[in-house]
């Protein structure tokens, strides 16, 4: 085979100049291209080996990068040998299908990067099925596409000496895989274990699509609301820094009041508001919130709902409490074992729940009981709330032998809550916060992970905090108001009275008194 020559770098102008000469007549509906779809291509074209992109339905993610950006980088000879992964070969063939489509017919292109021609005068496919071809240049160059299921074997993909300098993903999570845990957490495997693996050491991976869960692997790569280096628009969402290895934005199609939109031309704003109302009269807004605000979970259906979430007062803080701490336990350091969560929350005297800590980190069973003498000495809890057989089967050695030793005794509150239905075991603390009964310490580092994981139940990754608000939720009936200021004042008195002297001398001798 002859050297691969690369003609030119290729941009974001690059890859418009392309597509409007070469490509417009292959377009249904051809719309002018709008700033985010050259931001696409920009991010495609940069140096950065991991590049993902959340965007919405029908926005032309697909053609701007499966279609477009995959075809400019073989014509232009960035790239030689691409791989396109969907949920399924047969998606993955559809797009690749496109491709072959314009090449096979656009004689502009053919003469435009001097593609091959056979004894029939038409382009020159080496190889040509379904999910996968090899067509060749004039100088005798070649680029090979091949088409791929999500979860499909990958070993041994290698063609003129070497493995995939390009993989493109587009939308690998259909709605069987979504809902359930197990598919996801196999495919996440696949992902990181047989599909990055297989491509070459300078290999590109671009990765676009809609996510339809939580947990879902495009999801979990995007920036997070709450981390510092995040930069919010009205638009989209993006981090000022690499997460991990990967360079990822989030679009949405227009924003909270629909005054900013995405690509109005294609839809505009009645469009967009007839469109929710619609899903919401048949009973599915999250599918409105999923597809085109690339948020998987509806603000509308939410178990917990933002204005849920309160903030304290500043005179939340004078008040005394009745503090209690509520535990969910994981019991390993394992990289992927949950976490062990810790809420301490205190009732004051006009029945309100203040959140004013959460520790949250995977330790092992000594771990644990260290951290709850901390709190102990802390906080002075009326109790621990910690589910019976995590008493009995993980934490008694330790925590009898702890009190023993440092003389620190602890009252712990065995809970029995529901085993299977966490959604039915959050009942409680859902109804105390959506009365407005419960408020959080939102200044503290831990509270926007807290947030994250709340607003993401029961559809998130993680669910741990939730399920340690949850017991906090179980006990708050055994709980005792804290003491207004009348009674802390009164308490106060009749201690300094004990320790006066003038407690002692009991009544006078001589008068009575």
């Amino acid at each position: 085979m002859a050297s691969q020559k690369e003609l030119v770098k290729l941009d974001a102008q690059t890859i418009e100049g392309f597509a409007g000469s070469c490509l417009v007549p292959y377009f249904d509906n051809a719309v002018q291209f709008k700033d985010f779809h050259r931001e696409l291509w920009q991010m495609c074209c940069s140096e950065d080996k991991f590049v993902a992109v959340c965007a919405p339905r029908r926005h032309s993610k697909s053609t701007t990068v499966t279609i477009v950006y995959t075809l400019a980088a073989m014509l232009f000879r960035n790239r030689k040998f691409a791989v396109i992964v969907s949920d399924t070969e047969a998606q993955s063939a559809l797009f690749l299908g496109q491709i072959k489509q314009i090449i096979g017919d656009s004689k502009d292109i053919q003469n435009m990067f001097e593609i091959a021609q056979n004894e029939k005068g038409e382009a020159d496919f080496v190889k040509d099925t379904n999910t996968d071809f090899i067509i060749r240049f004039k100088d005798g160059g070649m680029f090979r596409v091949v088409a791929k299921g999500a979860e499909q074997k990958l070993r041994g993909l290698l063609w003129d000496g070497g493995r995939p300098d390009l993989i493109v993903v587009d939308d690998i999570l259909n709605e069987e895989l979504v809902m359930n845990k197990d598919r996801r957490d196999k495919l996440r495997r696949w992902f990181y274990g047989s599909l990055i693996p297989c491509r070459s050491k300078d290999g590109l991976i671009r990765f676009v699509g809609t996510p339809m869960n939580a947990d879902d692997i495009l999801e979990s790569l995007m920036p997070n609301e709450w981390a510092k280096d995040t930069v919010i628009e009205p638009l989209r969402i993006y981090s000022k820094r690499k997460l991990s290895m990967w360079t990822t934005i989030k679009y949405r199609a227009h924003d909270e009041t629909f005054t900013n939109i995405l690509w109005p031309e294609m839809h505009s704003r009645e469009a967009l508001l007839e469109l929710r109302k619609e899903l919401t009269q048949q009973g599915i807004p999250e599918v409105y919130s999923c597809e085109m605000l690339c948020q998987p979970v509806d603000d509308s259906i939410r178990f917990f709902k933002k204005n849920d979430l309160l903030d304290m007062r500043e005179d939340d803080r004078k008040k005394d409490l009745a503090y209690y701490v509520a535990i969910d336990l994981a019991i390993s350091t394992a990289d992927k074992a949950d976490w062990s969560v810790f809420v301490v929350g205190g009732m004051d005297s006009d029945g309100i729940l203040q959140v004013r800590n959460v520790i949250r980190d995977r330790m092992d069973g000594l771990a644990i009981v260290q951290t709850m003498m901390s709190l102990q000495r802390l906080y002075n809890p009326v109790a621990f709330g910690i589910e019976e057989g995590q008493i009995s089967k993980s934490l008694g050695p330790f925590l009898n032998r702890m009190m023993v030793e440092q003389n620190v005794y602890l009252s712990v509150y065995p809970l029995r809550p529901h085993k299977t239905d966490k959604i039915t075991r959050a009942r409680a603390i859902q109804a105390r916060m959506r009365a407005g009964a419960v408020r959080f310490d939102k200044g503290s580092d831990w509270y926007p992970v807290l947030e994250h994981e709340v607003l993401q139940f029961p559809r998130g990754k993680h669910d741990d905090q939730v399920d340690g608000l949850s017991y906090l939720g179980l006990i708050i009936d055994k709980m005792q108001e804290g003491r207004t200021e009348d009674e802390v004042t009164e308490e106060d008195y009749i201690e300094e009275m004990e320790d006066s002297d003038d407690h002692h001398t009991g009544r006078s001798a001589v008068t009575g008194y």
